[in-house]
């Protein structure tokens, strides 16, 4: 019998070729409360929630001048209803040692430093100090995932647009006087507009930035696939390898979008919570943003084994679908869901019941969390009883990194197989009741637990 949806529609074209496995040799992050992996790692097992209020300075004003009240369903057109969200702070770019004169920074967006960043400190952690010991950087490519570009575009916009704003004020009753005054409070703290400015902004010049200051001499490019960018960015890396076109790669991801504008569109969406995240539980309402940077560097497996490299887990199968038609262009899809997972363990050869622990997408929301646990569990049908599976979701701790949340799934399940610990979901405490968990294998874990090695075959996660 083929796999079906739950209302028995079938799930076709499932069945795939092998795929060579690709060790994770190093990882980076730049994460909200956490500057790097270790620190990021010690958030997770301690359940640490980095949701709060946003900062004041962080929007181009008063949070007040961008919210109304509200929440989903009941929004002002052009408002926010949240302002809440997980933030990086004090994430300083060493420009010294890049070399990058500290004039250009304003304009150059976070998010490709935050890559810079996360890419040097993750070859690092592979082992590769670039001085008694380094990769092959004319073999080494870069992929990052980066969906929206940044914040730096629609500040350095606002003096492309000055000139006709005041021209607009004047008409209706700005006083000459007050031009002067009007303009240096509307362009307060942009980004100017100068040589700097276009590369310091587009999405694809995150990877180049890498490349660039890294003198990584392989293909780099940007892998946009909405909430699924970090995971085509990492089977992207995982072909170039596999096709021997480098012997390295960087995939990352790198996501900095928390403007006004992204909070008033998501709001419209009534996609946002403007309280919590809290993933499989009762009060699931939307889901909260965030931001960071991570990075994995990848090898292929023989060629890790071969430099004896400290090898943190095994890739081995990243499997791929689209919705096709359904009910409209942002409606989950079982099929689609199913498709994608039952891809990935054709791929790697062995049953998606032999997997342990499962990080999810999890968003935050009744009726997402839920048709999620139902494909998981079309898949996991070789479980014996309920609760044997353990099922998280980072979203409960550092929000929704968009185009990085793929990777901050991807790192915290990383880390889980090389500690041999099954990692806790913050703010799990009443299960969502449209959820038959008597019947499903799968359980919240809400404390971290010893991860035992299973008796025929390695510790296994997916993502």
């Amino acid at each position: 019998m083929g796999l079906t949806t739950e209302d028995g529609k079938p799930c076709e074209g499932v069945d795939q070729g092998p795929f060579e496995p690709i060790a994770v040799i190093g990882l980076g992050a730049l994460m909200p409360d956490a500057h790097d992996i270790e620190a990021f790692w010690q958030n997770i097992l301690d359940a640490k929630v980095s949701i709060r209020t946003l900062p004041d300075g962080r929007w181009p004003g008063p949070i007040d001048h961008f919210w109304k009240e509200g929440g989903p369903g009941s929004h002002t057109e052009g408002y926010s209803y949240a302002k809440i969200g997980a933030v990086v702070a004090d994430a300083e770019f060493d420009w010294r040692r890049w070399r990058q004169p500290p004039g250009t920074l304003p304009q150059i967006d976070p998010c490709q430093l935050w890559a810079v960043t996360v890419s040097a400190d993750a070859i690092e952690h592979a082992g590769y100090d670039g001085e008694t010991k380094d990769i092959d950087r004319t073999r080494t490519g870069v992929v990052f995932a980066n969906a929206l570009g940044g914040e730096n575009r629609n500040l350095s916009n606002l003096r492309v647009w000055s000139n006709h704003t005041v021209t607009l004020a004047k008409s209706h009753g700005l006083p000459e006087g007050q031009v002067e005054g009007f303009t240096e409070a509307m362009l307060e703290g942009a980004p100017r507009v100068d040589e700097d400015t276009m590369p310091g902004e587009l999405a694809n010049v995150v990877s180049g930035r890498v490349a660039n200051l890294l003198d990584l001499q392989g293909p780099n490019h940007a892998m946009d696939a909405a909430c699924a960018s970090s995971m085509a960015a990492v089977l992207d890396a995982c072909r170039l390898l596999q096709t021997r076109q480098v012997d390295v790669m960087l995939a990352g991801a790198s996501d900095r979008t928390m403007d006004p504008a992204t909070f008033a569109k998501f709001s419209a969406i009534g996609a946002l919570s403007p309280s919590h995240s809290s993933p499989f539980d009762a009060r699931a309402n939307g889901f909260v943003m965030g931001e960071g940077a991570g990075v994995l560097v990848l090898k292929r497996l023989s060629d890790a084994m071969r430099d004896e490299d400290e090898i943190f887990s095994v890739i081995r199968g990243i499997g791929g679908s689209s919705d096709g038609r359904g009910k409209g262009i942002t409606a989950p899809s079982q099929r689609g869901q199913i498709q994608a997972i039952a891809r990935a363990y054709s791929q790697a050869g062995y049953d998606a019941s032999s997997v342990e622990l499962v990080e999810a997408h999890g968003t935050s929301t009744k009726v997402g969390d839920a048709t999620e646990l139902s494909t998981l569990s079309r898949l996991w049908t070789g479980v014996d009883g309920p609760g044997n599976v353990a099922v998280g979701s980072i979203k409960s701790q550092i929000g929704h990194l968009k185009a990085a949340a793929g990777m901050a799934g991807i790192l915290k399940s990383v880390m889980a197989l090389h500690h041999r610990t099954i990692p806790p979901s913050a703010n799990f405490e009443t299960p969502n009741p449209t959820v038959d968990w008597s019947n499903i294998p799968f359980f919240v874990p809400t404390a971290p637990l010893e991860w035992p090695r299973p008796a025929a075959h390695p510790r296994r996660a997916g993502v």
